[in-house]
Protein backbone atom coordinates (compact mmCIF):
# COMPACT_ATOMS: atom_id res chain seq x y z
CA UNK A 1 0.00 0.00 0.00
CA UNK A 2 0.96 3.29 -1.21
CA UNK A 3 2.60 5.63 2.02
CA UNK A 4 -0.29 8.32 2.72
CA UNK A 5 1.76 10.63 5.39
CA UNK A 6 5.30 11.86 5.55
CA UNK A 7 6.87 12.88 8.91
CA UNK A 8 10.22 15.17 7.68
CA UNK A 9 12.76 16.70 9.57
CA UNK A 10 15.58 15.70 12.05
CA UNK A 11 16.67 12.80 14.31
CA UNK A 12 18.36 13.70 16.99
CA UNK A 13 19.12 11.53 20.39
CA UNK A 14 19.01 13.33 23.83
CA UNK A 15 19.60 12.95 27.23
CA UNK A 16 17.62 15.33 29.28
CA UNK A 17 18.60 17.14 31.91
CA UNK A 18 15.99 18.78 34.24
CA UNK A 19 15.87 21.72 36.18
CA UNK A 20 16.69 19.40 39.48
CA UNK A 21 20.04 18.65 37.40
CA UNK A 22 19.00 15.08 36.87
CA UNK A 23 19.90 13.78 33.65
CA UNK A 24 18.71 10.47 31.76
CA UNK A 25 20.04 8.16 29.73
CA UNK A 26 20.56 8.34 25.97
CA UNK A 27 16.63 8.23 24.50
CA UNK A 28 16.19 8.49 20.36
CA UNK A 29 14.20 11.27 19.46
CA UNK A 30 13.62 14.14 17.31
CA UNK A 31 10.75 16.29 15.96
CA UNK A 32 9.97 14.04 13.04
CA UNK A 33 10.63 10.69 14.76
CA UNK A 34 8.42 11.82 17.13
CA UNK A 35 5.77 13.51 14.90
CA UNK A 36 6.16 9.92 13.18
CA UNK A 37 4.72 8.38 16.07
CA UNK A 38 2.16 10.85 16.82
CA UNK A 39 0.74 9.05 13.15
CA UNK A 40 1.47 5.86 13.53
CA UNK A 41 -0.47 5.41 16.67
CA UNK A 42 -3.64 5.72 13.73
CA UNK A 43 -2.31 4.59 10.85
CA UNK A 44 0.35 2.40 9.35
CA UNK A 45 0.49 3.96 6.41
CA UNK A 46 3.21 6.83 6.96
CA UNK A 47 7.06 6.76 6.42
CA UNK A 48 10.19 8.84 8.07
CA UNK A 49 11.79 11.43 5.60
CA UNK A 50 15.28 12.19 7.22
CA UNK A 51 19.19 12.38 6.97
CA UNK A 52 20.64 9.75 9.43
CA UNK A 53 23.34 9.09 10.98
CA UNK A 54 25.06 5.54 10.46
CA UNK A 55 24.55 4.74 14.03
CA UNK A 56 20.55 5.11 13.60
CA UNK A 57 20.31 1.70 11.99
CA UNK A 58 20.60 -0.30 16.45
CA UNK A 59 17.96 2.16 17.55
CA UNK A 60 15.79 4.08 15.59
CA UNK A 61 16.08 1.26 12.86
CA UNK A 62 14.62 -1.23 14.89
CA UNK A 63 11.73 1.17 16.21
CA UNK A 64 10.69 1.38 12.68
CA UNK A 65 11.26 -2.04 11.86
CA UNK A 66 9.03 -3.21 14.89
CA UNK A 67 6.25 -0.82 14.08
CA UNK A 68 6.77 -1.69 10.34
CA UNK A 69 7.74 1.04 8.87
CA UNK A 70 9.85 1.36 5.99
CA UNK A 71 13.05 3.07 5.91
CA UNK A 72 13.22 3.67 2.23
CA UNK A 73 13.42 7.59 2.66
CA UNK A 74 16.18 7.66 5.47
CA UNK A 75 19.29 8.80 3.92
CA UNK A 76 22.54 7.87 5.80
CA UNK A 77 24.93 11.03 5.40
CA UNK A 78 26.92 11.01 8.67
CA UNK A 79 28.64 8.75 10.76
CA UNK A 80 26.99 10.15 14.19
CA UNK A 81 22.59 10.95 14.51
CA UNK A 82 22.64 14.49 15.90
CA UNK A 83 22.79 14.60 19.91
CA UNK A 84 21.66 17.13 22.02
CA UNK A 85 21.53 17.65 25.92
CA UNK A 86 18.09 19.02 26.64
CA UNK A 87 18.31 21.35 29.89
CA UNK A 88 14.46 22.16 30.87
CA UNK A 89 13.84 25.15 33.13
CA UNK A 90 11.40 25.27 35.48
CA UNK A 91 8.32 26.90 33.27
CA UNK A 92 8.97 23.51 30.66
CA UNK A 93 10.82 25.28 28.03
CA UNK A 94 14.41 23.65 27.39
CA UNK A 95 17.38 24.50 25.51
CA UNK A 96 19.44 22.51 23.29
CA UNK A 97 22.91 21.40 23.97
CA UNK A 98 24.76 19.43 20.73
CA UNK A 99 26.79 17.02 21.53
CA UNK A 100 28.69 17.02 17.90
CA UNK A 101 28.16 20.69 17.19
CA UNK A 102 25.67 22.73 15.51
CA UNK A 103 27.67 21.69 11.98
CA UNK A 104 26.53 18.19 12.48
CA UNK A 105 22.93 19.31 12.76
CA UNK A 106 22.95 21.35 9.92
CA UNK A 107 24.83 18.80 7.66
CA UNK A 108 21.92 16.20 8.52
CA UNK A 109 19.08 19.23 8.31
CA UNK A 110 15.71 17.19 6.13
CA UNK A 111 14.91 19.84 3.11
CA UNK A 112 12.46 20.20 0.24
CA UNK A 113 14.82 17.95 -2.31
CA UNK A 114 14.44 15.18 0.19
CA UNK A 115 10.80 15.08 0.26
CA UNK A 116 10.30 15.56 -3.71
CA UNK A 117 12.56 11.76 -3.81
CA UNK A 118 10.18 10.77 -0.83
CA UNK A 119 7.43 11.42 -2.34
CA UNK A 120 7.92 9.62 -5.74
CA UNK A 121 5.50 6.29 -6.49
CA UNK A 122 3.51 7.21 -2.97
CA UNK A 123 0.46 8.76 -2.71
CA UNK A 124 1.09 11.44 -0.34
CA UNK A 125 -2.21 13.21 1.37
CA UNK A 126 -0.16 15.31 3.68
CA UNK A 127 3.69 15.83 5.55
CA UNK A 128 4.68 17.19 8.53
CA UNK A 129 7.78 19.66 8.06
CA UNK A 130 9.89 21.11 11.08
CA UNK A 131 11.63 24.08 9.56
CA UNK A 132 12.42 27.63 9.90
CA UNK A 133 10.87 30.51 7.99
CA UNK A 134 13.68 30.55 5.30
CA UNK A 135 12.42 32.18 1.64
CA UNK A 136 14.20 29.55 -0.46
CA UNK A 137 13.19 26.98 1.48
CA UNK A 138 9.35 27.60 1.49
CA UNK A 139 10.17 28.68 -1.64
CA UNK A 140 11.03 25.01 -2.99
CA UNK A 141 8.91 23.42 -1.09
CA UNK A 142 5.81 25.41 -2.93
CA UNK A 143 7.25 23.49 -5.93
CA UNK A 144 7.08 19.72 -4.07
CA UNK A 145 3.52 20.65 -2.98
CA UNK A 146 2.26 22.01 -6.18
CA UNK A 147 3.72 18.76 -7.57
CA UNK A 148 1.99 16.04 -5.80
CA UNK A 149 -1.10 18.25 -3.93
CA UNK A 150 -0.49 17.46 -0.79
CA UNK A 151 -1.15 20.02 2.27
CA UNK A 152 2.08 20.78 4.73
CA UNK A 153 1.65 20.71 8.72
CA UNK A 154 4.52 23.66 10.00
CA UNK A 155 5.76 23.15 13.09
CA UNK A 156 7.11 26.51 13.75
CA UNK A 157 11.07 25.64 14.16
CA UNK A 158 11.37 29.01 16.63
CA UNK A 159 12.73 29.54 19.95
CA UNK A 160 13.87 32.14 21.69
CA UNK A 161 17.21 30.93 22.07
CA UNK A 162 17.58 31.25 18.09
CA UNK A 163 16.20 34.40 17.90
CA UNK A 164 18.22 35.83 20.17
CA UNK A 165 21.14 34.35 18.30
CA UNK A 166 20.63 35.33 15.23
CA UNK A 167 18.76 38.89 16.25
CA UNK A 168 15.70 38.70 14.57
CA UNK A 169 13.12 40.45 16.17
CA UNK A 170 9.64 39.81 16.50
CA UNK A 171 7.66 41.65 14.06
CA UNK A 172 9.93 40.17 11.90
CA UNK A 173 9.54 37.42 12.89
CA UNK A 174 6.34 37.33 12.10
CA UNK A 175 6.58 38.90 8.97
CA UNK A 176 8.53 35.37 8.02
CA UNK A 177 5.74 33.45 9.53
CA UNK A 178 2.77 34.78 7.67
CA UNK A 179 4.97 34.20 4.34
CA UNK A 180 5.42 30.55 5.22
CA UNK A 181 1.95 29.84 6.29
CA UNK A 182 0.74 31.32 2.89
CA UNK A 183 2.62 28.03 1.87
CA UNK A 184 1.53 25.90 4.74
CA UNK A 185 -1.82 24.59 5.26
CA UNK A 186 -1.55 24.10 9.03
CA UNK A 187 0.88 24.54 11.92
CA UNK A 188 1.40 24.10 15.31
CA UNK A 189 3.28 26.42 17.73
CA UNK A 190 3.65 26.34 21.70
CA UNK A 191 2.66 29.02 24.05
CA UNK A 192 6.33 30.12 24.80
CA UNK A 193 7.05 30.61 21.02
CA UNK A 194 3.46 32.02 20.73
CA UNK A 195 4.06 34.45 23.79
CA UNK A 196 7.83 35.96 22.24
CA UNK A 197 5.96 35.85 18.68
CA UNK A 198 2.93 38.14 19.83
CA UNK A 199 4.58 39.63 22.68
CA UNK A 200 1.84 38.50 24.73
CA UNK A 201 1.84 36.79 28.00
CA UNK A 202 1.87 33.26 27.84
CA UNK A 203 -0.87 32.55 30.31
CA UNK A 204 -3.36 35.25 28.06
CA UNK A 205 -4.88 32.58 25.47
CA UNK A 206 -7.94 34.67 24.40
CA UNK A 207 -5.08 37.17 23.34
CA UNK A 208 -3.12 34.83 21.39
CA UNK A 209 -5.78 32.85 20.17
CA UNK A 210 -7.29 35.81 18.75
CA UNK A 211 -4.03 36.72 17.24
CA UNK A 212 -3.74 33.00 15.87
CA UNK A 213 -7.53 33.08 13.85
CA UNK A 214 -6.28 36.88 12.08
CA UNK A 215 -3.20 34.09 9.94
CA UNK A 216 -3.76 33.11 6.86
CA UNK A 217 -4.12 28.80 7.96
CA UNK A 218 -6.70 26.35 8.08
CA UNK A 219 -5.64 24.90 11.01
CA UNK A 220 -3.31 25.95 14.40
CA UNK A 221 -2.41 23.00 17.09
CA UNK A 222 -1.43 25.52 19.88
CA UNK A 223 0.05 23.23 22.79
CA UNK A 224 -0.11 24.94 26.21
CA UNK A 225 2.38 22.69 28.04
CA UNK A 226 0.83 20.38 31.00
CA UNK A 227 -2.65 21.97 29.98
CA UNK A 228 -3.40 20.18 26.80
CA UNK A 229 -3.78 21.67 23.60
CA UNK A 230 -6.12 23.46 21.73
CA UNK A 231 -7.37 23.01 17.76
CA UNK A 232 -7.96 26.76 15.95
CA UNK A 233 -9.46 27.67 12.71
CA UNK A 234 -10.21 30.94 11.60
CA UNK A 235 -13.80 30.60 13.25
CA UNK A 236 -13.75 27.74 16.00
CA UNK A 237 -11.90 27.04 18.94
CA UNK A 238 -11.38 23.62 20.98
CA UNK A 239 -9.38 22.72 23.92
CA UNK A 240 -8.53 19.18 25.18
CA UNK A 241 -6.80 18.97 28.68
CA UNK A 242 -3.71 16.52 29.01
CA UNK A 243 -4.52 12.90 28.53
CA UNK A 244 -2.64 10.31 30.38
CA UNK A 245 -3.70 6.85 28.54
CA UNK A 246 -1.50 4.63 30.16
CA UNK A 247 -2.62 6.42 33.71
CA UNK A 248 1.36 8.20 34.13
CA UNK A 249 3.92 10.74 32.78
CA UNK A 250 7.30 10.47 32.58
CA UNK A 251 8.77 12.43 29.93
CA UNK A 252 7.13 15.50 27.94
CA UNK A 253 9.74 15.36 25.30
CA UNK A 254 8.62 15.14 22.17
CA UNK A 255 4.79 15.32 22.70
CA UNK A 256 4.66 18.39 20.68
CA UNK A 257 6.14 16.54 18.16
CA UNK A 258 4.39 13.61 18.59
CA UNK A 259 0.54 15.47 18.60
CA UNK A 260 1.38 17.27 15.73
CA UNK A 261 1.66 15.09 13.15
CA UNK A 262 -1.17 13.20 14.79
CA UNK A 263 -3.28 16.19 14.58
CA UNK A 264 -2.36 16.71 11.16
CA UNK A 265 -3.20 12.99 10.18
CA UNK A 266 -6.72 13.91 11.84
CA UNK A 267 -7.62 17.10 10.40
CA UNK A 268 -6.47 15.41 6.43
CA UNK A 269 -8.78 12.93 7.09
CA UNK A 270 -11.65 14.77 7.82
CA UNK A 271 -12.26 14.70 11.66
CA UNK A 272 -13.96 17.30 13.29
CA UNK A 273 -11.87 19.85 14.91
CA UNK A 274 -13.00 18.61 18.39
CA UNK A 275 -11.55 15.11 17.13
CA UNK A 276 -8.49 16.45 16.36
CA UNK A 277 -7.84 18.05 19.81
CA UNK A 278 -8.50 14.69 21.19
CA UNK A 279 -6.20 12.68 18.70
CA UNK A 280 -3.28 14.99 19.05
CA UNK A 281 -3.20 15.00 23.19
CA UNK A 282 -3.97 11.21 23.04
CA UNK A 283 -0.91 10.26 20.53
CA UNK A 284 1.26 13.02 23.21
CA UNK A 285 -0.11 11.06 26.43
CA UNK A 286 1.30 7.54 24.90
CA UNK A 287 4.80 9.71 24.39
CA UNK A 288 5.07 10.91 27.32
CA UNK A 289 4.59 7.52 29.30
CA UNK A 290 8.19 6.70 28.93
CA UNK A 291 11.47 8.86 27.71
CA UNK A 292 11.18 8.61 23.58
CA UNK A 293 8.57 7.47 21.41
CA UNK A 294 6.04 4.46 22.44
CA UNK A 295 7.97 1.74 21.74
CA UNK A 296 5.54 -0.54 19.75
CA UNK A 297 1.70 0.45 18.28
CA UNK A 298 -0.10 -3.26 18.09
CA UNK A 299 -3.25 -3.42 16.99
CA UNK A 300 -5.15 -3.43 20.52
CA UNK A 301 -3.45 -0.24 21.36
CA UNK A 302 -4.60 1.26 18.07
CA UNK A 303 -7.74 0.23 19.11
CA UNK A 304 -8.06 1.34 22.22
CA UNK A 305 -6.82 4.93 21.03
CA UNK A 306 -9.64 4.81 19.24
CA UNK A 307 -12.37 4.27 21.64
CA UNK A 308 -10.86 6.96 24.03
CA UNK A 309 -10.50 9.15 21.16
CA UNK A 310 -14.35 9.43 20.82
CA UNK A 311 -14.98 9.12 24.77
CA UNK A 312 -12.74 12.81 24.77
CA UNK A 313 -14.27 14.45 21.64
CA UNK A 314 -17.78 14.08 23.31
CA UNK A 315 -16.27 15.80 26.65
CA UNK A 316 -14.98 18.28 24.43
CA UNK A 317 -18.30 19.10 22.36
CA UNK A 318 -20.37 18.85 25.61
CA UNK A 319 -17.72 21.32 27.13
CA UNK A 320 -18.07 23.26 24.08
CA UNK A 321 -21.17 24.01 24.18
CA UNK A 322 -21.82 24.68 27.99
Amino acid sequence: MAVEYLACGDLMSDLVELADGTVSEKNIGGAAMYALSGMRLWTKNCKLVCKAGADYKDTYGKWLENNGITQSSVNVAAEHCSTFVLRYAPDGSFTPIPVYSYTNVGYLKTHPEDIDKACEGEAVKAIYVVHYTDAVIWRKLAEVKKKYGFKIMWEIEFDRAFRKRENIDCETALESVKRALEIADMWSINHNEASDLFHIPREDDADIIAEIQKLPVELTLYRVGKRGAYVITPREVYFCESIDPLGKSVDPTGCGNTSTGAAMLSYIEGDHPAMVAAKACIAAGFNAAQRGPYPLYTENIMSSACKLADKYFAKIIAEHQS
